[in-house]
């Protein structure tokens, strides 16, 4: 590996025992209050909502939200009436709950609007992710002014993580050819600079884990670009930033999503990630073993306080080092319903402080790159 100074020894991502819980606005229109309470039991501490009767929202007292929720009784005429109202005033994303299955509520809500509709009860995971899908929609439209390579990386990767996530979760192998396609075009990204661009366009997308290993995958990549890093070496970083949590796929969705803090045992159940992601991992027989080792000892620290193997100082390598260092970082500036986001430079005032953590040589250089270049 090329290096801009010869360094020590390495650190881990911060542990954080809060879970990845939304940060977003929507307003949720009602004249159901059976539907209304549904969609808050679902939504409430994954995202920030709000409530408002339809009556009150058609006549223009409407928040500005990201997404629209319409909780309403479709087979009412005087309902319909106001949902038309709503829908013309409406100016984000909408979603729509009905209490009850009607034939005719649902062909007078086609003639209104194309938006996604749901029937009570909730199946309230499915129903999480379709909200989480619909507040992406315009994350992922607003790429298209992006440069073309930027755009091209960001779409690519977007499908092929959800499709990675999905096949091995569900026992398949990786994708491989998918991933390694998107990697290209992540590198050919990072050729041109701009890692502030990249993070930025990430910023709001509501799939954290998808945004998180963007960051992790980004951060690397500008990075190790920057130093010189070209061939094998830099495929194997790029690929090796994708899937440094693919093993939070096996991780129970009650903890994985969970709004609020983990409880002893659920965290002790998160920390096996590493471990699952080295399983994953070595069953690929083409992936090289430094690809396997950024996913299973990101979270190993320099003073051997890390896990899942406790390793420390020269059992830390260098490719180990550069994705802890991703990872901190990336968990530090990303916003949470539990935290707001942090600038760039006070999570490496924060990171020049981990010292029997981080490969300090490593985070200078990290910092020089970040803040000037990044």
């Amino acid at each position: 590996m090329v290096r801009l100074t010869q360094v020590p020894n390495l650190l881990t991502p911060v542990d954080c025992p809060t879970m990845q819980a939304q940060n977003a606005d929507i307003a949720v229109i009602y004249d159901s209050a059976l539907a209304c309470k549904a969609v808050g039991s679902a939504l409430s501490g994954y995202f920030n909502i709000r409530e408002l009767p339809l009556e009150l929202y058609a006549g223009g007292g409407m928040p500005e939200a990201a997404l629209s929720i319409f909780c309403a009784n479709m087979g009412d005429k005087e309902t319909v009436g106001l949902i038309k109202k709503a829908i013309d005033i409406c100016e984000g994303e909408t979603l729509f709950v009905l209490p009850t299955h009607n034939s005719d509520g649902i062909a007078q809500l086609r003639q209104h609007s194309k938006a996604d509709y749901f029937l009570l009860p909730l199946e309230e995971e499915e129903f999480r992710e379709a909200t989480k899908s619909t507040l992406n929609r315009p994350v992922e439209k607003a790429w298209s002014i992006l440069d073309p390579a930027k755009r091209k990386a960001l779409k690519s990767a977007v499908v092929s993580f959800e499709k990675c996530f999905d096949q091995v979760a569900n026992g398949a192998p990786i994708p491989l050819e998918d991933i390694t396609s998107s990697c290209q075009h992540i590198r050919e990204a990072a050729a041109m600079g701009g890692l502030d661009d990249w993070i930025d366009a990430l910023d709001d997308h509501h799939d954290y884990s998808f945004r998180h290993s963007m960051f992790v995958c980004g951060s690397l990549t500008y990075f190790a670009h920057a130093m010189g890093i070209r061939g094998a070496e830099l495929d194997g970083l790029t690929l090796g930033g994708l899937l440094h949590d693919i093993g939070k796929c096996r991780i129970p969705l009650e903890i994985l999503d969970k709004p609020g803090k983990l409880d002893a045992r659920e965290w002790d159940a998160m920390k096996l990630h590493p471990v699952y992601s080295r399983d994953i991992l070595c069953d690929e027989n083409d992936l090289n073993a430094d690809i396997v080792a950024m996913a299973a000892y990101h979270h190993e620290k320099l003073d051997g306080t890390g896990y899942p193997d406790g390793l420390s100082g020269a059992q830390i390598n260098d490719h180990i080092r550069l994705t802890a260092i991703a990872d901190v970082y990336s968990a530090l500036i990303d916003k949470r319903a539990y935290k707001g986001s942090m600038s760039s430079e006070a999570a490496l005032d924060i990171m020049a402080t981990m010292k029997d953590e981080l490969d300090m040589d490593l985070v200078r250089e990290f910092r020089s790159f970040t803040l000037d270049k990044g």
